[in-house]
Parts: structure tokens; C-alpha cells; sequence
């Protein structure tokens, strides 16, 4: 069991084979970044998850190069305050001020990655 959960505490790039799997986010111990495939090598399909278990600073999740692959939407709960992306960007940060249970989830068509994230409050992520 919880061969689909990686806890993730530092930089990593993730690869094809982490599709479906479900990453919680530990940013206790400072800043990181998440890199994802290029979406064309992750393809149609691709997905995965992340939630914030423990806060006390960023972690930004951004696609592979020069990649502007991200187009979502962050639903806040405390306010109709949101954010979206219409075209393509290149970062989702869970912003230092995140609670546990902010979350994103992301899946590729093979040319972008949809994202839909919630968070407590409009100051706990960003897609840019």
C-alpha cells in the first residue's frame, strides 16, 4: 500500500513513470521546485497530484525547459477570489502561506498539462 504517495521535501524532476501518483508536499525544510516531463514525452494521460502536508515555504512546480505548458484554475475556499491561467505559464507555487490540504491536481493531453488546484485562502498558491 501507498505505492502511489511519494512525500516530497526536496528538488525533484519527475518522469513518466510518476504518472498517477500522488505527491504531498513537506516545505518545512525550505524552498523547492518540481519539474515535470515535457508534455509531449509525459503524453496524453499523464497525471498526477499534489498536496501540501506540512508548510513554512514554496514549492513551485513548473514543466521542463522553456515550457509554458500550465493552464488551470485555483479555486479559493474562503473567497471568490480565484485564479486562472488561460494560456500556457510555467509555474504553480504553493506560496509559503499554504495550509495542509492545499491542492493541485494535473493531467496532459501531451501538449499541455490542465491544472485545477483548491486552496484555503488566496494567498496560498499561484499559477503564473
Amino acid at each position: 500500500t501507498g505505492a502511489f504517495v511519494e512525500k516530497l521535501t526536496t528538488t525533484k524532476t519527475l518522469t513518466t513513470g510518476d504518472s498517477g501518483k500522488v505527491f504531498t508536499l513537506d516545505t518545512s525544510g525550505g524552498n523547492f521546485t518540481v519539474t515535470l516531463p515535457t508534455a509531449a514525452d509525459a503524453g496524453a494521460g499523464w497525471n498526477c497530484r499534489f498536496i501540501v502536508s506540512t508548510t513554512g515555504a514554496i514549492c513551485t512546480i513548473q514543466p521542463s525547459g522553456a515550457e509554458t505548458s500550465l493552464i488551470g484554475i485555483i479555486n479559493v475556499v474562503t473567497t471568490s477570489v480565484g485564479e486562472t491561467a488561460e494560456s500556457g505559464v510555467d509555474e504553480l507555487k504553493f506560496l509559503a502561506a499554504a495550509a495542509a490540504g492545499d491542492n493541485a491536481s494535473l493531467i496532459c493531453d501531451g501538449t499541455n498539462y490542465f491544472v485545477r488546484g483548491s486552496a484555503h485562502a488566496n494567498n496560498h498558491m499561484s499559477i503564473a
